[in-house]
């Protein structure tokens, strides 16, 4: 039996490889859900510093970004990286040469930047699987952001996989759009 695997207990599902048409037959029971490599996994609602670290986030990267049309940025939509890779990043930008992309329920492919904020419970699973599958759906920038370490590092697509990551504390610069700069100042 495949697996739905918690941060503390795991039920079991259906033999398979979950898809996109398996993954909005779950349950609508506020649990935040994502497929990886066709197994579910299950992650309670994040605490109040991620989502405090997701706002400000957004807010510039819509002051940058969105406001001034280079991309449209989302938050928590569901992303179809794969036949059996549905993410959900804490933030996205897709470019507008990929807006065909962009769906009334999600993201069909990936996104141009996907942003994943760490959490004690998320972060070996962010820093190891997901982003080996962002990797393979050739995710052209992700960001994991570090709220303890005050840290956000970033990795670069190259053609064929992600170049070595940038750790930044103060700004960064994004490699999907080298004119724009991030400031962290206010999410520390």
């Amino acid at each position: 039996m495949a697996r739905v695997r918690t941060h503390q207990t795991q039920r079991s599902m259906p033999t398979k490889k979950f898809a996109y048409d398996d993954y909005v037959l779950l349950p609508d029971d506020g649990q935040r859900y994502e497929v990886l490599d066709g197994e579910v996994v299950v992650t309670p609602a994040a605490g109040t510093p991620h989502q405090g670290l997701q706002a400000e986030l957004l807010t510039e990267l819509m002051l940058r970004i969105g406001r001034k049309r280079r991309g449209k940025v989302f938050t928590d939509v569901d992303c179809e990286l794969g036949k059996h890779d549905i993410v959900r990043p804490d933030l996205i930008v897709v470019l507008p040469a990929h807006y065909e992309r962009i769906l009334p329920s999600r993201l069909f492919g990936t996104p141009d930047l996907a942003i994943e904020i760490l959490s004690k419970r998320t972060a070996a699973r962010d820093r190891n699987q997901k982003r080996l599958c962002y990797q393979a759906a050739g995710t052209p920038e992700l960001w994991l952001v570090d709220g303890d370490a005050r840290t956000v590092t970033q990795f670069l697509h190259d053609g064929s996989k992600f170049s070595a990551p940038r750790t930044a504390t103060t700004s960064l610069r994004l490699g999907i759009l080298p004119d724009v700069e991030v400031p962290f100042a206010e999410l520390w």
